[in-house]
């Protein structure tokens, strides 16, 4: 049997773990087994079929291990017995199986031109993909909440596969509601995480400008990580983050400093110049409108973090070659 006729095979819930073992062949290069390459050899009826294949996997997967578990899977309520939970028992360890099995759900769907009859299909099986990609994100967040060490683990093991899950954006531009839903979920992700740390400041020292990723909390240091290994992939991400500013969706002067933190951040890359100007003008606008709540005490935490996020508004737009604020 050729490669192509086990690789649909493998596409079966019964089957899953032939199907993980394809999609390591394809990372690792080991075996020659190009999925790039299959994928438009494919007959369309062979096409239809994998679709079709994937659709039913991801949506058993679901049924068999719905979103909710992967939380609450390892904190069932014990009573007063003390249980000892296994790795295998923890249900956000399968974060990165699952974003390898959304990516390739992604590319198989998204790669080539719907036929006609597919549209309706194939819109459906863009908002499960969001959907799913959204509950991943607020796993990784919920994770770090509950246990910050299992959490750390949690994003770096899941660092390789939110990058390849997030390739995949690259190749669907004719798909803006997929584009839009994966980003705006970053997107909130990273301004609420930073801002929850900047909430956590009780004097005023402790306001410093970020000089890297690492200067970052642990969700956002890896979503930043990941998309600035791309350009195409940060371009996206600061189109959606313009997005939200212009829609008010940001309403206190922490998210406003936590998205100055992400200019400044993204700045160091000395790329993005007509995207960063452009949002940093638009936090500049909006953050006016903060000057007069937080000017009422000088030694106000708020008042401290309006002057920070100010100055690297300025920072900001001097290497975009525009004047001083």
């Amino acid at each position: 049997m050729s490669k192509r006729k086990q690789f649909l095979e493998s596409v079966h819930h019964e089957h899953v773990q032939d199907f993980l073992n394809f999609i390591r062949l394809h990372k690792d290069g080991a075996d020659p087994f190009d999925l790039a390459e299959v994928l438009p050899e494919l007959q369309r009826s062979q096409r239809q079929e994998l679709w079709e294949r994937q659709l039913k996997l991801l949506q058993h997967s679901l049924t068999a291990h719905p979103p909710e578990r992967w939380i609450t899977g390892a904190e069932e309520d014990a009573g007063d017995m003390e249980v000892e939970i296994s790795e295998e028992q923890k249900g956000y360890m399968c974060i990165p199986p699952v974003l390898a099995l959304l990516t390739e759900v992604a590319q198989g769907c998204l790669s080539h031109k719907p036929e006609e009859d597919q549209e309706d299909q194939l819109s459906l099986t863009i908002r499960i993909l969001t959907n799913i990609f959204q509950k991943v994100v607020e796993i990784i967040a919920h994770r770090l909440r509950k246990d910050k060490e299992e959490g750390q683990e949690l994003c770096c093991s899941s660092e390789e596969a939110l990058y390849d899950f997030l390739l995949v954006t690259k190749f669907t531009t004719e798909r803006s509601e997929f584009i839009t839903g994966v980003f705006s979920s970053l997107c909130a992700a990273v301004i609420i995480d930073i801002s929850r740390t900047l909430q956590k400041i009780s004097h005023v020292e402790e306001v410093l400008t970020p000089e890297s990723v690492n200067d970052l909390p642990p969700l956002s240091n890896t979503i930043l990580k990941v998309i600035l290994r791309s350009p195409a992939v940060t371009r996206f991400f600061l189109s959606e983050m313009s997005s939200s500013i212009e829609s008010e969706a940001i309403d206190s002067i922490t998210q406003w400093a936590a998205v100055t933190h992400i200019l400044t951040i993204i700045k160091q890359s000395d790329a993005f110049i007509v995207e960063l100007k452009e949002i940093a003008l638009s936090v500049r606008r909006q953050i006016q409108n903060y000057y007069n709540i937080t000017a009422e005490n000088s030694d106000n935490i708020q008042r401290t973090l309006y002057e920070s996020t100010v100055r690297m508004l300025n920072d900001i737009l001097n290497q975009c070659q525009q004047p001083n604020i």
